[in-house]
């Protein structure tokens, strides 16, 4: 999936004179939202960074580290982790939207060329009122089965519920989701949101299943980092740590210079396997 720029592209957009400005003020609303939820995954890793320190230091010193402080940084970087996903998935909406009305600027740059360029031939407005009705029959489904989803909405709807904790819903939206357009931008987001739901259940194995499928299906997907340390966290969750401390590493080699690496490195130090 692509990572872009998100504070960007609505300014692009808005340049174009095509977008309405109900469109660019929501868009200008969630970049600002972005922003701020970045600036809070700063904040958070900086705290983190200087629990680790003051728990290295203690250990260094041979100072009894209390199950309550290990408690505390475990639960620390469990949030980072969620914190940071979270912000990487509304990125990811944003930049789906822009990609949405990018189309529709370029269907109205269409429409105006050959507008400007005079009357189409009957043939062809035959042929173009043909191909809307294909359309529109191609999104009801032939049998009784009911419309076809908004997949915008299928997957607004489900992460709502996740950030609700209604994660029964949660899941059985993305999987809507995920199973109808496997081909759609956040379809690979879809099926990395079925394992948080899993994990935040604390159904530890289901989660692992859950991000290894998605890892199958979408190897380079920019959740892939975030699905492998979640996968270990799991793992350390059901007292595999030999598997978890495995995983770990794995991340940090993988993903060099990443959040999901930095926070595999800290949980790492955490564990007395640097």
């Amino acid at each position: 999936m692509r990572r872009r720029a998100a504070v960007l592209i609505p300014i692009a957009l808005a340049a174009t004179g095509c977008v309405m400005p109900d469109q660019m003020a929501g868009l200008q609303k969630d970049v600002a939202d972005v922003q701020q939820q970045l600036a809070s995954v700063a904040k958070t890793q900086a705290e983190l960074s200087k629990k680790v320190a003051d728990l290295d230091a203690k250990v260094g010193s041979g100072d009894t580290v209390k199950r309550e402080d290990i408690a505390d940084m475990k639960a620390s970087i469990d949030g980072v982790v969620r914190q940071s996903t979270a912000t990487a998935d509304k990125v990811d909406q944003v930049n789906a939207r822009v990609d949405r009305l990018s189309q529709d600027v370029e269907l109205i740059r269409d429409s105006a060329r050959r507008s400007a360029s005079g009357p189409a031939p009957a043939g062809a407005a035959a042929v173009g009122a043909m191909a809307g009705a294909a359309a529109a029959d191609a999104a009801t489904p032939a049998a009784a089965g009911g419309t076809t989803p908004n997949p915008n909405a299928l997957y607004t709807s489900a992460y709502a519920d996740f950030s609700k904790g209604n994660y029964p819903l949660a899941i059985q939206g993305f999987e809507e989701y995920a199973s109808r357009f496997p081909e759609a931008e956040l379809a690979d987001n879809a099926m990395y949101w079925i394992g948080e739901c899993r994990f935040s259940q604390g159904s530890f194995k289901a989660a692992i299943d859950g991000f290894d499928a998605m890892l199958a299906k979408y190897p380079k997907s920019d959740k892939a980092a975030a699905a492998n340390l979640k996968k270990a966290l799991a793992y350390l969750q059901l007292n595999q740590v030999g598997q978890g401390v495995e995983q770990l590493r794995y991340v940090v080699a993988t993903y060099p210079g990443s959040d999901e690496a930095r926070i595999a490195k800290d949980r790492l130090t955490a564990l007395g396997k640097p």
